[in-house]
């Protein structure tokens, strides 16, 4: 093969995985539209459980707390969120805040709340009712997910809420200022969409030869797999975190049923790349399993494009999520961390 030709087929290697790597951006883009359409309140971070792992930021740009100690300060990363810091001279429990918050109609996503203990001389996470008492809160809102930034609108309401709890328990309140958040929930907008990555590997079977969903199902437990409540298999590490997901090619969901005999056309191998530590790493482990269950079912391993898939284009797009990974690290987001579990949650 002369070196013309061996250059043309390359190209068209790195052609391939571009566009594999580009409809799995162009899906996510789609999907945080289509998260956009939501109601605000459709998820509430304040009544569910919020992860811990961002410390760092009140203030944007005039921060009310600059000229105090930093321990006074709440814990706020300013890159990523936005903060309102509480006084209490007479101290307020955990369990007090709570009642307000379940009380009130807060419908804020995405809120952290901390306490800070002046016996450990440090600031603790807050996830729910709890007899402890602060003399010092702080509550910060995150700047971006995948439903989008946070908007003026948001902004403003977020404010007026902690006002309202403010006054209710008595306290003080401080927060940034609103208009450089609106400036940093953009810049963070636009990296994460830059790093947001889905990479789906396909199984598909042959037309007349399609599978069972008990027979995937037997396939993929095999492998280690478990079926979780919406519909998917989830390969997980020894910590419980998803490394990546098996579906169904056509959306439907898997049935927790034994000898399920609905017939299935392909599934998908789906690798969420921010929220995994190794994603290099993981999607070799992706391909290999979709390789034997390929074999296992009598399917072909292949692209959304339904190109078969080898060792070269794997590797290819290995190299582009080690540098994706990269970038992250660099940005202050590790993939996989508790920081970038919490900006890329759906």
């Amino acid at each position: 093969m002369s070196d013309l030709q061996t250059n043309l087929v390359l190209l068209g290697a790195v052609l391939i995985v571009g566009i594999f790597v580009l409809t799995r951006i162009q899906e996510y883009r789609y999907r945080r539209m289509a998260n956009q359409l939501l109601p605000e309140n459709s998820q509430d971070a304040l009544m569910g459980e919020i992860k811990d792992g961002l410390p760092h930021e009140p203030g944007l740009g005039s921060d009310p707390n600059s000229g105090s100690d930093p321990s006074e300060r709440a814990p706020v990363n300013k890159d990523v969120e936005f903060g309102v810091t509480f006084n209490a001279t007479e101290g307020v429990s955990a369990e007090v805040l709570w009642k307000t918050l379940n009380a009130s109609a807060l419908a804020t996503r995405n809120i952290r709340w901390v306490g800070y203990d002046s016996t450990l001389d440090r600031w603790l996470p807050i996830y729910g009712p709890a007899v402890k008492r602060f003399n010092r809160l702080g509550a910060t809102l995150q700047l971006s997910s995948r439903a989008g930034p946070v908007t003026a609108v948001q902004l403003t309401r977020f404010v007026d809420e902690m006002n309202s709890v403010a006054h209710q328990l008595g306290l003080t309140c401080e927060a940034g200022n609103t208009t450089v958040a609106l400036v940093s929930a953009d810049t963070l907008e636009r990296f994460c969409a830059r790093v947001d990555v889905l990479i789906g590997i396909n199984v598909v079977f042959e037309e007349g030869a399609a599978q069972t969903a008990h027979a995937i199902r037997l396939a993929t437990e095999a492998e280690g797999l478990i079926l979780a409540d919406d519909g998917m298999f989830h390969a997980r590490d020894a910590q419980g975190q998803d490394r990546f997901t098996l579906s169904n090619r056509d959306g439907r969901p898997f049935i927790d049923i034994e000898n399920d005999a609905t017939s299935v056309s392909g599934i998908t191998l789906l690798l969420d790349v921010p929220a995994v530590v190794d994603g290099a790493g993981t999607l070799g482990d992706m391909f290999e399993l979709a390789g034997r269950l390929a074999a296992t079912l009598g399917g072909s391993r292949v692209d959304d494009n339904g190109v078969v898939l080898g060792v070269r284009q794997m590797e290819l797009i290995a190299k582009q999520l080690t540098e994706l990974g990269s970038d992250m690290e660099s940005y202050g987001i590790p993939a996989g961390s508790p920081l970038a579990l919490r900006l890329f949650s759906h």
